[in-house]
């Protein structure tokens, strides 16, 4: 995307993104290389896509309510946090040095004083939402988190191609027949695009969702939704 496309310039130090009539504001790093510490395109497009499709779909407030997700990569947590407000336990994730921010952003707005000060019935009946380290190049963490979750939630992670391996094991460690896997992603390069379907496609039947079930005003032709589900054999496996 050219940088004009885009809703985020990456030089602010907070970004405001109405959800569900919540006024959500992230704070962000831009001065730092971490990719983690500003909040990407994806998270909006799929933050605006879940508020387009509450009433219909796997991922309506029918289907997320009293569930839980966990949340990989979650850099500042708009999409998580977007998730929660439908009424899902959300588990954001990253890597150690991006945690305080998205600590901050996860109090700030869906902390005990945001929700105090707000009469949005959505906020007030919103999920729970908590922050942990998750970090793909230690596998030894993945002992600490139990398998079997209702909802993988990526936004954006998915733009090494080394990296999928090590996005792909902790996916199938977390998930079950019943799991349903979002990835929400610009595609940057081919070749990475590529090698996801190849390896996911292996373990989980892919479904690209339609532009148009996004919001009009909030998608791209190069930011995509898409939902996975374990293959029977690979369910049976795990």
């Amino acid at each position: 995307m050219a940088d004009w496309e885009r809703w985020n310039t990456h030089f602010s130090t907070s970004v405001e993104v109405e959800v569900f009539g919540v006024d959500l504001r992230l704070q962000q790093d831009p001065s730092t290389h971490n990719l983690g510490t500003t909040v990407w395109d994806s998270s909006i497009v799929f933050a605006k896509y879940l508020q387009q499709n509450a009433r219909k779909g796997c991922l309506s407030r029918a289907a997320v309510k009293g569930k839980n997700a966990v949340e990989l990569g979650s850099g500042m947590g708009l999409a998580g946090i977007s998730l929660a407000l439908m009424g899902c336990d959300v588990v954001l994730t990253d890597i150690a040095s991006v945690l305080p921010l998205l600590r901050c952003n996860a109090d700030a707005n869906l902390g005990k004083g945001a929700r105090a000060g707000s009469d949005n019935a959505m906020l007030q009946q919103a999920g729970q939402v908590s922050v942990a380290e998750l970090d793909w190049l230690q596998p030894e963490q993945l002992q600490e988190w139990a398998p079997g979750v209702d909802i993988i939630l990526g936004t954006d992670c998915m733009y090494s191609e080394e990296l999928l391996e090590q996005l792909l094991a902790v996916v199938l460690h977390l998930a079950r027949a019943h799991t349903t896997v979002v990835f929400c992603n610009e595609l940057r390069s081919d070749s990475v695009h590529s090698r996801f379907q190849e390896l996911f496609g292996q373990h989980f039947v892919i479904k690209r969702t339609p532009h148009k079930k996004m919001d009009a005003t909030h998608q791209h032709p190069l930011i995509d939704i898409f939902v996975c589900k374990l293959r029977k054999q690979a369910a049976a496996a795990v």
